[in-house]
């Protein structure tokens, strides 16, 4: 009897252990994620919101790429703040940096 319920015990354990790790999500979901918090907070037009789409997921690609050393990746994400920040107007940028948390969240 023991044995069965250790055996039971370990296949839930491995089962949720497995669905844990499913829910990863991809670069595309975390991309809009981003970019529905900007439009939270800063106008942004419909074809710009693509173009930061497009930005975003290049970004998480990034994130998630495990060949790149860590110093490559901190290059990578000051030149997408770079992007992001040049792709705003100046009253977009100005609204953006009223909230650092948001600015953080964005490029990191």
């Amino acid at each position: 009897m023991k044995k069965i319920i250790a055996v039971v015990t370990m296949l839930l354990a491995f089962t949720i252990n497995a669905n844990a790790q499913d829910k990863k999500i991809s670069s595309k979901e975390a991309a809009t994620y981003d970019i529905e918090a900007l439009c939270a907070k800063v106008n942004v037009e419909e074809p710009l919101k693509s173009d930061l789409l497009r930005l975003m997921m290049m970004k998480h690609d990034a994130l998630s790429d495990q060949t790149l050393t860590k110093e490559q990746k901190e290059s990578a994400l000051k030149a997408y703040e770079h992007k992001l920040m040049s792709g705003l107007n100046k009253e977009q940028r100005t609204q953006l940096l009223k909230h650092p948390d948001l600015v953080k969240k964005l490029t990191h």
